[in-house]
């Protein structure tokens, strides 16, 4: 493709970034009452090596300390910590919608890439599904903003997210946790450790966590949005010699949780019924059925919808079905270090299989309109090779090699209102559908066939190879180069099977099974200056690049035609990090602006015979986004500490025409806001320790705001997410370094939203966030 850089606005970045140094103008004063006090170091490995955070010239946040408070449970809860982060689920309960500054996507299924990677253990997931890890035997999460293509590939274009669990201690002890709170919700978790000969350790953990749904479902008398989720795992650890370490992780869970909590959001207007229709029901060459749904001769047309509109809100479900579903997913992790002299090589070997069958109610309503049944096979194998070491006195350098495989195979079968009524049932309908003695007469229809059925499966394979170098051109001067080449290939085979139009008697025959492959091949490079001003204050500017993979969106109608190409990121960053009094206070920001271009959108073309409005993913727009990144730490006292995060973001299409309605119309859509894009983000928090002589006090309080942000790409009015703040707090009190007892309140003042769904011209649902929630555990370590 034909890069355009746009001009840097170098001037607006640098006055950003100095802007920011006034607020570290603390009294001396102040400096010389907190001499013994100092914030602890920050141990990252952002850059594929273990450094110090205040070294490395990144946008990254670690997160450790505050994964032992109470109130963060799940990867979710990230965006409290980090600016211009926002994570959600998608539909499916599991899968993450993460943005980090404006770039995101919410589409879970397993043909499309997601744009910010999440990498366990050194292991790439590369599928949204399975993203919202729980908050459970971690030591630390890194949040990169900007393009990671160098050195963790394609598919973080916004950023990554780096999760590393515990190693075994190689030791004899742990600790088993029980948790009780609202929704009748009960968790038990449990780690151990212990030795194997004096060069060894074996971990084992166990997560099992249920509770209740938060919303009533008065159509079923159910609960809507139940937890039944089951986590088991091993890791065993081994130094085979003074040189030689090697770690193996296994990992089996299993979700039987509900995927979502759904509320309807059709107005009885927006959702098609049989109540619409009239009377009688054509069927079909000028004959006729009786309606079996009452009509009332003197309502509106579509009066009668009003039932797909009954009793649904924050705390209220219509779903005549609850979103069931069965989710397995086994992950093996194998990393092996070689020290060779001064040079350290490493293997890290992943897999991950998955298999999802879920029930998805469509409608979300009371009647049974529309629900899709959808089964799904996925396989990734990764494997990397890489040494790190110096080549020099002034040369650092990373390397690598690496491969990936991974496999996709899916099935969804829709079933709407005419399946209900018997149609596609078999040959023979009754006249009059209310009378089980009613004549029958042959519909034109084949038996079995339904709404709509798609099966396909697809595959991607890709060899990159890549280097990172730091070169100390001075004392305080550091250039670092880097590059990935990237050379992918997709394949895709599927067809659409068993095809009613909407229009009753109307068959499309199964579609011919198709295969399609594409295959692209990408540079990412990166470059960076790092300037050290003193011990305690460093500056950097870097520019970097990457894409996102292209591919086939496996759940469009459209087969033929279906493929689109790569979208690229180019960022440029000016950003400081620093400490102040002593190390008790630390400020870092960042100023940044990227290109963001030929972004994939998902857009309506009509096609088939006769022509319907399909959606597919095209690279239909370009973007511009620029924005600030503050974050503030200080240790106050011995026992206090405080910190704030703020980000600020712009973003505009530069050039979107497409038809985003489908009316069949291609128009100018850069006035839109792009999804998962709020303007302002600020949280702040403190955690509070104190020694009681028998035991630790700990308090946490976390505060989090978000500006309003759209999450539907055409900006309907409602995926409009008005701004909200939320209050998170924890108490613990541990006694013997043994015993603890924490209780906690998740979103405090009750702050409620949703995230909506729509389906063009057909159906509207959505999911609110959990409600003011409350919770106790009971920890015994040894």
């Amino acid at each position: 493709m034909n890069h355009t850089n746009q001009p840097f606005k170098l001037k607006t970045l640098t006055l950003a970034c100095a802007a920011a140094l006034p607020m570290t103008v603390i009294p001396v004063a102040v400096q010389a009452q907190g001499e013994t006090l100092q914030l602890e170091e920050v141990m990252v490995t952002a850059r594929k090596r273990q450094e110090s955070l205040q070294d490395v010239p990144v946008s990254v946040t670690a997160i450790a300390g505050q994964l032992q408070n109470s109130a963060v449970k799940n990867l979710k809860d990230l965006q409290n910590f980090v600016p211009n982060v926002s994570i959600d689920s998608t539909p499916a309960s599991t899968s993450a919608s993460i943005s980090i500054r404006g770039i995101s996507f919410q589409e879970p299924d397993k043909s499309l890439d997601p744009p910010v990677g999440v990498i366990l253990d050194g292991v790439y997931i590369g599928t949204a599904a399975g993203q919202i890890l729980n908050n459970f035997d971690l030591e630390r999460i890194e949040v990169l903003r900007g393009p990671q293509g160098t050195l963790f590939g394609k598919n973080t274009i916004g950023g990554a997210v780096n999760v590393v669990r515990t190693a075994p201690t190689k030791e004899f002890g742990g600790k088993v946790q029980l948790g009780l709170g609202d929704w009748d919700k009960q968790e038990l978790k449990a780690v151990v450790n212990t030795p194997l000969t004096d060069k060894g350790g074996f971990k084992f953990y166990a997560n099992k966590s249920e509770h209740d749904g938060y919303m009533d479902n008065d159509i079923a008398n159910t609960d809507v949005g139940v937890v039944d989720f089951q986590q088991l795992g091993a890791t065993i650890a081994f130094d085979v010699t003074d040189t030689f370490d090697v770690a193996l992780t296994v990992e089996r869970i299993e979700d039987d949780s509900d995927w979502g909590a759904w509320s309807n959001f059709n107005d009885g207007t927006t959702i098609p019924c049989l109540a619409s229709i009239g009377p009688v029901i054509p069927i079909g060459g000028g004959a006729t059925i009786p309606n079996p749904i009452p009509q009332d001769p003197n309502a509106a047309p579509g009066a009668g919808c009003a039932a797909t509109d009954s009793n649904s809100d924050e705390d209220h479900s219509s779903t005549n079905e609850p979103n069931s579903a069965e989710v397995t997913n086994d992950f093996v992790g194998l990393t092996m270090n070689w020290m060779v002299g001064d040079w350290q090589l490493t293997s890290i070997t992943g897999t991950v299989d998955r298999e999802e069958d879920a029930r998805l109610e469509y409608d979300s309503s009371s009647v049974e309109f529309l629900y899709i049944s959808s089964a799904s096979e996925y396989e990734q194998f990764s494997q990397e090779f890489r040494i790190n070491g110096n080549v020099n006195d002034n040369i650092n350098l990373t390397a690598g090699l690496y491969y990936w495989d991974s496999e996709y195979k899916q099935a969804q079968t829709s079933y709407d209102m005419w399946w209900y009524l018997g149609f596609g049932e078999g040959f023979e309908v009754p006249l009059d559908p209310t009378d089980p003695a009613s004549p029958t007469i042959p519909l034109p229809l084949p038996q079995g066939d339904v709404t709509q059925s798609l099966e396909n499966k697809g595959t991607n394979t890709a060899y990159s190879v890549f280097a990172s170098m730091d070169w100390q051109l001075t004392e305080d001067l550091l250039l670092n180069l880097g590059g990935r080449y990237t050379d992918e290939e997709k394949t895709f085979e599927g067809a659409n099977v068993g095809f009613v139009s909407a229009s009753l008697g109307t068959l499309v025959p199964d579609g011919p099974r198709q295969k399609f492959d594409e295959s692209w091949t990408e540079f990412s490079p990166r470059v960076a200056l790092q300037y050290t001003i003193n011990d305690d204050l460093m500056a950097f500017a870097s520019y970097s690049e990457g894409f996102r993979s292209g591919g086939y969106f496996a759940r469009s109608t459209v087969v033929d035609g279906n493929a689109y190409d790569p979208e690229y990121v180019e960022t440029w960053e000016l950003g400081i990090k620093s400490e102040w009094l002593d190390n008790r206070l630390r400020l870092n920001a960042t100023a940044f602006m990227s290109d963001y271009l030929d972004k994939q959108e998902e857009i309506i073309i009509f096609a088939g015979d006769p022509p319907s409005a399909n959606t597919v993913v095209r690279n239909a727009s370009d973007v511009e986004l620029s924005g600030l990144e503050l974050e503030l730490t200080a240790q106050l006292t011995s026992g206090l500490s405080v910190y704030l995060n703020a980000g600020y973001l712009d973003t505009e299409y530069t050039d979107f025409v497409a038809d985003i309605n489908g009316d069949g119309n291609e128009t100018d859509n850069s006035g839109l806001q792009i999804r998962n894009a709020p303007e302002k983000t600020v949280g702040v928090g403190a955690d509070y320790f104190a020694d009681l002589g028998f035991g630790e006090f700990g308090a946490h309080y976390n505060y989090r705001w978000s500006d309003e942000y759209q999450t539907i790409f055409n900006n309907n009015p409602l995926g409009k997410v008005d701004s909200y703040g939320m209050h998170h707090a924890s108490f613990d009190l541990t006694v013997d370094d043994k015993y603890k007892v924490s209780v906690y309140g998740r979103n405090l003042t009750d702050e409620r939203y949703a995230r909506v769904v729509i389906i063009p011209n057909f159906t509207h649902f959505g999911q609110y966030n959990a409600p003011r929630n409350y919770g106790v555990e009971f920890t015994y370590s040894f």
